[in-house]
Formats: structure tokens, C-alpha cells, sequence
């Protein structure tokens, strides 16, 4: 059930020092987008050289706070109250029963590795992230994008992705190419648009996903002719490109008209039903009639 705040009262309510430091927060532009989570809000703050994810929520009927800042004591911190007026101004609801993130059981197969991280020093695990990112580009976008690092405008990121999808549409050109030639392009393009779906989203990246499609869906032709001596079904390539597809369009928040459209103009040319716009149907909305497919 969601509860009203008094917002003139939790102003009044928070001590002058920790007030002028949100303030200071709100003014320059250092708390990140809001994510709901249990019942409350969290985000990212950066300040000055450090970054905070506090959360703020309403547990046993108390304005609380959860922040990794070490501020310990009734009061909240100066970056919880910057959430909070910052979830004020959006006008979001807070739930009268929440959850604090401290206070929800880590997964079995988490507890463990983050017992590790605790044990680590800073310096530690700032070694061993940054060893492991140079070893695993995945990780290494997952990183830069977590840390607000990404720049959307910088088209350099998706040389890797656009050279995966020229070097897919020359596998069968040749005169000597086999089956495994084809598999292995699919999983490199596989492997490539999950690095891509880790960046920000752009048109530049939508229409390049597109492209890669169209290429599949011409060499998974070739893994159907040989179904009897493949070792990967044409699925496995297809689902990833596609999903990362529609989660572009949503992401770039697309008019359900011109998803109709991207998608007819793919399906009009793909020759062995690679896409399933059934996936599209809640972002399509009263536009699903219009996009013709057999897969839906």
C-alpha cells in the first residue's frame, strides 16, 4: 500500500549540516537515476571521488535509510536525503512496508563471494576488477557502464560488433568455408551483441543488430541444410540477437508505428523465419496486426 510523505515536514525534520550536503548533491547533478527496490528507492550518488548506492523506504512506518557510506546512527545520511527529495520531485510511490537491501538474505550462490569481497581491502578488489576486466571485454563494458564511464555519443564501442557482422556476411563466400565456419560466426555475433546490449543505446545500434539478423538468418539456412552434422541449432543465435533487438527498442523507447515497421521491413527479407515478433507484442500494442509473421 502506498503511504503519502509530508515533504515540507522531512524537510524541516533533517539537521542543517545534512541538508546543505544534499543540497550540495542535487546541485551538482551527482545522484543518478532512480531503481525501485523493496518497496523503497536506491541510487547511485557520486560524490566527489566516491560513490554511494543508498535507499531509502518506509520500514515499520520510519522514513529509513541504507546507505554503504558508514554513517551510522538514527539520522540519515546526507546521500539518503538526496534520494529521497530526489523521489519526491519525480513524485514516486513509497510502499508502507519495505525492505531494506541489508536486510534481505544474500542468494546461496552469492553468500559466499561476497563473504570474499568483504575480506578483500579496497585495493584488493580494485586489482583484481580491473585484472579481471582487461581479461573479459563483457565484464569490462559491464564495468564502465555501471561506473557511468560509457559515452552513447562514442561510436568506437561498436567496431568490434560491426566487424563480427562483416566478417558473418563473407563466412560462405569462399570456396573452401565448412559448417563450422558457420557456427563459429553465429557464436562470435552471439557473444559480440551481449557486449553490445551492455552499452548505451543508440540508433546506430539498433540498425546495426538489424544487419546482423538479416546475416544469420541467411547462414542459419546452411546449419538447416545440415542439420545432421551441425552441433548448434540456429536458435541458439537467433534468441540472443533478437532479444537484444527488442530490448533496444524499448530502451530507446521506439513509437509502437516504427517498430512495426523495422520489423516488417526484417521480416519481409528474412527467408527462414528468424523472427519471433511475437516477443514484440507489448511494445507493438494495437500495431501487432500490422507486422505479418508466421511465428506469432
Amino acid at each position: 500500500m502506498a503511504v503519502r510523505i509530508d515533504v515540507e515536514a522531512f524537510r524541516d525534520s533533517i539537521p542543517t549540516a545534512v541538508g546543505e550536503a544534499a543540497a550540495r548533491l542535487l546541485t551538482d547533478d551527482s545522484v543518478g537515476e532512480l531503481e525501485p527496490a523493496g518497496g523503497g528507492f536506491q541510487a547511485v550518488i557520486r560524490d566527489r571521488s566516491a560513490a554511494f548506492q543508498p535507499w531509502v523506504g518506509i520500514v515499520d512506518g520510519v522514513f529509513t535509510d541504507d546507505c554503504d557510506c558508514g554513517i551510522i546512527g538514527d539520522e540519515l545520511c546526507a546521500h539518503a536525503v538526496a534520494t529521497a527529495l530526489t523521489a519526491f520531485t519525480a513524485g514516486v510511490a513509497f510502499s508502507g512496508a519495505a525492505t531494506p537491501p541489508g536486510a534481505v538474505p544474500a542468494e546461496p550462490e552469492r553468500a559466499q563471494y561476497l563473504e570474499a569481497v568483504q575480506r578483500l581491502s579496497p585495493r584488493q578488489l580494485a586489482d583484481l576488477v580491473a585484472g579481471y576486466a582487461v581479461r573479459d571485454r563483457l565484464f569490462a563494458t559491464l564495468l564502465l557502464g555501471e561506473a557511468g564511464m560509457l559515452n552513447g555519443a562514442d561510436e568506437s564501442g561498436l567496431a568490434d560488433f560491426r566487424a563480427a557482422v562483416r566478417d558473418a556476411s563473407k563466412v560462405t563466400t569462399g570456396s573452401r568455408w565448412q559448417i563450422s565456419d558457420v557456427e563459429a560466426a553465429g557464436h562470435r555475433l552471439a557473444a559480440e551483441v551481449e557486449i553490445l546490449c551492455a552499452r548505451p543505446a543508440t540508433p546506430t545500434a539498433l540498425e546495426l543488430v538489424e544487419e546482423a539478423i538479416l546475416v544469420w538468418d541467411e547462414l542459419s539456412g546452411h546449419l538447416r541444410d545440415a542439420y545432421h552434422i551441425t552441433r548448434t541449432e540456429p536458435e541458439e543465435i537467433t534468441e540472443p540477437l533478437v532479444g537484444v533487438h527488442r530490448d533496444l527498442c524499448e530502451r530507446l523507447d521506439l513509437d509502437p508505428d516504427e517498430i512495426a515497421e523495422r520489423l516488417n521491413r526484417i521480416v519481409e527479407r528474412c527467408h527462414y523465419d528468424t523472427m519471433d515478433v511475437g516477443m514484440y507484442a507489448d511494445l507493438l500494442g494495437e500495431y501487432a496486426g500490422t507486422v505479418t509473421s508466421a511465428r506469432w
